[in-house]
């Protein structure tokens, strides 16, 4: 069927509840990306730190791709541990990785400034890429800037096992942490949205059972989030909340009232008691995805509430030159999706050497639901 929206204007309408002309295809940030350095004959290394690099390789991937969104920064999601003097190893063809933990403990808080994201380089380069993006793009298409919590960005800043010590032993000195990290955060997204993001994907995947109990969900990562989304949507923007957790928090999800919830199992145990299935053993094992796709069923309140689904192809899917694995996951996707307020994308990023013949056979299967 032919288009009648404007990417923007059908990814907004999905996120708003409302009509639109077909469902619109999320990309998560550099989804299959070597097959777009490959075109652009050039590396990872070469674009990390280019915001004109970021810009074009985005355009082109969605030229490739026919997604109706685009973001930065890409899957590496330490622009902000950078800043804040994270070492990071840089690689020719994947993600940096972090060297080098800038915190030993909570009680460094004090060295953390939110100006610091004003003047970093490397956050500069980001901002940069956003307004390129918006020139080059303008309202066509939905511009997201990727961010993280509060408490994601603290994992980012200091050893996991010495961040789990910390809040045990420490709370205080953490909670300070927080919210200072909550300004920085704040500061990042206003930054993105003033050079002309619509949105802040932001990585939340710390609300966990597999990290910690819901009361420290609660404690260390609900009320900076809730600061965080809350503020964004007060200046006009919107918030998706990416939780690919195994077993998420999703109450907690639903009470952050993101625009939307970028989700990969749905609610595990919810769905093994209702439908006797064992959604996660499938997906992490089988990598094929469920036979019939029960996860957005489950959460059914998050549409209730006004909050757009987002996903749920298993990412793993690709990769494995098995065509009809993809068609299948995007079919029982759409099958099982709400009327309203669904966007189709993967529950995490495709792998950076997916061919792009797999993703033609993913956007040729969302075509023919069409048909």
């Amino acid at each position: 069927m032919p288009d009648e929206m404007t990417s923007k204007e059908r990814f907004i309408n999905a996120l708003e509840l409302k009509e639109v002309d077909r469902v619109p295809l999320g990309y998560l940030w550099f989804g299959a990306g070597n097959a777009v350095l490959e075109r652009m004959n050039t590396s990872m290394e070469d674009v990390y730190y280019s915001a004109k690099g970021i810009a074009r390789a985005q355009i082109l991937a969605r030229e490739m791709y026919h997604h109706d969104n685009v973001m930065s920064p890409w899957g590496c999601l330490l622009v902000e541990a950078e800043a804040f003097g994270a070492k990071i190893n840089i690689k020719k063809d994947a993600y940096p990785s972090i060297a080098r933990f800038p915190l030993k403990s909570a009680k460094e808080y004090e060295n953390i400034d939110p100006v610091t994201i004003e003047r970093s380089e490397r956050v500069k380069t980001i901002e940069g890429s956003i307004a390129l993006l918006k020139k080059e793009l303008g309202d066509e298409a939905f511009i997201s800037c990727a961010t993280l919590t509060p408490f994601m960005l603290a994992s980012q800043l200091m050893d996991g096992s010495r961040m789990f010590m910390e809040m045990m032993k420490d709370p205080d000195n953490f909670h300070a942490l927080l919210d200072v990290l909550t300004d920085s955060c704040i500061t990042f997204a206003d930054m993105m949205l003033d050079a002309g993001a619509d949105c802040a994907f932001i990585e939340n995947g710390g609300s966990t059972s597999d990290l910690f109990s819901l009361e420290m969900a609660k404690e260390f990562g609900f009320d900076y989030s809730k600061k965080l989304y809350s503020h964004i949507q007060d200046r006009g923007g919107y918030v998706i909340s990416h939780n690919c957790a195994n077993h998420a928090f999703h109450e907690l999800e639903m009470a952050l009232e993101p625009d939307a919830l970028n989700f990969f199992f749905g609610n595990v145990e919810a769905l093994g008691e209702k439908y006797g299935i064992d959604c996660l053993k499938i997906h992490n094992h089988k990598h094929i995805g469920c036979r019939e796709r029960y996860c957005f069923r489950d959460l059914k309140d998050f549409i209730d509430q006004g909050i757009c689904l987002m996903g749920n192809i298993n990412p793993y899917t690709f990769g494995s030159g098995r065509f009809d694995n993809i068609a299948a996951e995007v079919k029982n996707c759409m099958d099982a999706a709400p009327d309203k307020g669904f966007i189709l994308s993967t529950g995490c990023e495709i792998p950076l050497n997916t061919p792009q013949e797999e993703m033609e056979i993913l956007w040729e299967s969302m075509r023919s639901c069409f048909k």
